[in-house]
């Protein structure tokens, strides 16, 4: 067999160390080895010898604690981890006793893993790996899983993974040992053919008649080569090369191989659909959470809003006192029907009413209840507005001669009569004096349901029929069209202030309101989504532990991606994206739902709706993912920090 010039890989002085407890084992002991390109090499040796780790060295899993190792001229010594993946991705195939096969990958998922970290195309990809099979022998099992597939194939589909990225050196873990002598037989004729097609052939191996079939043997005892010599009995079978050799396996751009790590995450959740839906779930309660809460939110300030601007932007209501924080008990009766007389010769007052406030017991035949009754002008119906159900308002005329006119609220109509019956024409005791009822009307403003009811009469009647002197509550005034209501409001100011010599009164627009109303509502808003956000995060610490879990679980696999030339940042990529996509998910079926909250929510009642935008959304799917991210990073670090032959290890 003719040699080339350089050797393809070479061992100087390779010492291999590990602590046990307090004690230092050397497992390998001052090896220096050299092999050339196109060998077919046995190392023998008895278990424990050192084979296997000298084997790990050889596949660049491994680093030897001493010595210097170089594999076609590159020093793997002082090599990154990025280095020996890229080595491990170019030059070298591994065949494993146990097969190392992901159980949740068909054989052909399975043969196309090492592409995954090249620059090699899909449909290359999957082109290669099915010939591959074809050719040996597995054309009807390529979807099958590892587990639908005998010892013989499984053992075919690891050859046919190390064989993906045309490995020039294939490095074989006692690869008859799994198997019964047939399939085994079958397996060294498959080396065989694969050194006929100029491949570097390694066999690690303790069966002697494994061993014969090199051309060279190397014995291994107890750390130390014994023996190598050249094999003159070894008769290679003429078996024609049919395998397909090398194909270019440089590393992928970013953006190709960020899609098909996205792929890959998609494929590993798949495969532990319980766990990663386990994962979602803390995710799936948080943003359902948010959204709901954000959408409860925005639905009571429309519906507050919308109250209010029943009420309309064009009407201004004086109170006594100095302001809602300070009412000033001595400034109760600062308000003045002479007031009103005065402002209702302005040229910016459209309409102006008293509103004078008194509470009774409203009493008809054997039935009664509480109400408040508003003294009111007649000019409150423009105004502020009342909404007549039925009947109608009092007129002038009324409020002059003081008519014992009353009209009232649907709560108090539905207290004192009974189902169908009319109210108006009725009389009912309020406070003891009896006042007819002419009509029935709700405010056009908000409603706040309780054991209140309203009514509302002539204030004229309220003053001189039932209380006697009482302080003026609030006047309320309607600005004419187009008039600025804030030049308005200074203007009212101004005269009152002059009228009563000092400042004993506030002034309040719907506007302001509005704005107070608003700030309330967003205040309480965020209260709600600053509590909802903390399940939010108790789910992204819930998505760190279980995938803290599942890089423990999935050790062995991620072995396996390191063997076969993934890089630590690939594997980092990969789980970083499982978390990212596991909470991008999680959050997609929590707005989903917060939707079917919602419809469920306005299918119980109809006087309060949830209202969905689109930022909260937006922000809850993109917040989600980056707890992702954030949350991910540290089982991510720690899977790209696993040792390859540690992770191997763990099956």
């Amino acid at each position: 067999m003719a040699e080339c010039a350089s050797p393809l890989i070479e061992l100087r002085g390779i010492s291999r160390h590990f602590v046990s407890g307090l004690q230092k084992v050397a497992v390998l002991k001052n090896i220096s080895l050299t092999l050339h390109r196109g060998e077919m090499v046995a190392i023998v040796g008895a278990s424990g010898s050192g084979k296997s780790t000298l084997m790990n060295i050889l596949g660049c899993l491994d680093k030897p604690t001493l010595g210097e190792m170089t594999i076609k001229g590159i020093a793997t010594s002082q090599a990154s981890s990025e280095q020996l993946a890229q080595l491990r991705s170019q030059y070298i195939g591994f065949i494993f006793q146990r097969y190392h096969l992901m159980p949740y990958l068909s054989a052909v998922e399975n043969v196309a893993v090492p592409a995954l970290y090249t620059a090699m195309p899909a449909a290359e990809r999957l082109t290669r790996a099915d010939y591959l099979l074809a050719r040996l022998g597995l054309q009807e099992r390529m979807h099958y899983k590892p587990a639908q597939l005998s010892g013989g194939q499984q053992q075919r589909v690891s050859v046919a993974r190390a064989l993906m990225n045309g490995a020039e050196i294939i490095l074989a873990d006692e690869p008859t040992g799994a198997l019964d002598s047939s399939s085994g037989h079958e397996l060294m004729n498959i080396l065989h053919s694969l050194h006929q097609a100029g491949h570097t052939i390694i066999i690690v191996t303790h069966d002697r008649e494994v061993a014969n079939q090199a051309q060279r043997i190397i014995e291994i005892s107890d750390g130390e080569i014994i023996a190598d010599r050249l094999n003159e009995a070894a008769a290679s079978p003429k078996i024609p090369s049919a395998l397909p050799v090398a194909v270019a396996t440089g590393r992928t751009p970013f953006w190709p191989a960020l899609q098909e790590a996205v792929r890959m995450a998609w494929r590993a959740l798949l495969g532990h659909r319980a766990r990663a839906f386990l994962s979602m779930l803390g995710i799936i309660i948080g943003i359902a959470s948010v959204v709901s809460s954000m959408a409860v939110g925005e639905g009571a300030r429309q519906s507050v809003l919308k109250e209010i601007s029943r009420l309309g932007t064009s009407t201004l209501e004086i109170r006594p006192g100095l302001g809602w924080d300070n009412p000033r008990p001595d400034l109760m009766h600062a308000l003045k029907i002479s007031d009103v007389e005065r402002l209702a010769k302005q040229p910016y007052v459209d309409g102006v009413s008293p509103v004078v406030s008194h509470t009774v017991t409203a009493v008809r035949g054997g039935k009664q209840g509480t109400v408040t009754i508003s003294g009111i002008g007649n000019a409150y119906f423009y105004v502020q507005g009342l909404h007549f159900l039925s009947g109608n308002g009092f007129t002038l005329r009324d409020q002059q001669e003081r008519e014992p006119v009353v009209i009232i609220d649907p709560a108090l109509r539905k207290t004192l009569f009974a189902p169908g019956e009319t109210p108006e024409g009725q009389i009912i005791q309020l406070g003891g004096a009896s006042f007819h009822v002419i009509g029935v009307a709700e405010r056009n403003g908000m409603k706040i349901s309780g054991m209140m009811r309203d009514a509302w009469m002539p204030y004229t009647s309220l003053l001189g029929r039932m209380t006697g002197a009482m302080p003026v509550s609030s006047i309320t005034l309607r600005v004419p069209e187009g008039q600025p209501i804030q030049e308005v409001q200074k203007s009212v100011e101004r005269l009152l202030e002059q009228a009563h010599g000092k400042r004993d009164f506030f002034t309040q627009t719907n506007d302001q309101m509005t704005q107070a109303m608003r700030r309330a509502s967003d205040s309480m808003s965020l209260l709600i989504t600053a509590i909802a956000g903390i399940s939010l995060l108790v789910g992204g610490v819930g998505v760190m532990n279980i995938m803290l879990v599942s890089v423990t679980e999935r050790t062995h696999e991620i072995g396996i991606r390191l063997s076969v030339g993934a890089r630590p940042t690939d594997i980092m990529r990969q789980f970083l994206i499982e978390a990212m996509v596991i909470c991008a998910l999680g959050g997609a079926i929590g707005v989903a739902a917060s939707g079917l909250a919602g419809l469920i929510f306005a299918w119980l009642t109809l006087d309060f709706t949830m209202v969905f935008t689109w930022p909260p959304l937006v922000l809850a799917c993109g917040f989600s993912a980056l707890i992702g991210l954030g949350f991910g990073f540290f089982p991510a670090r720690n899977a790209a920090r696993l040792n390859p032959t540690e992770a191997l290890a763990r099956e």
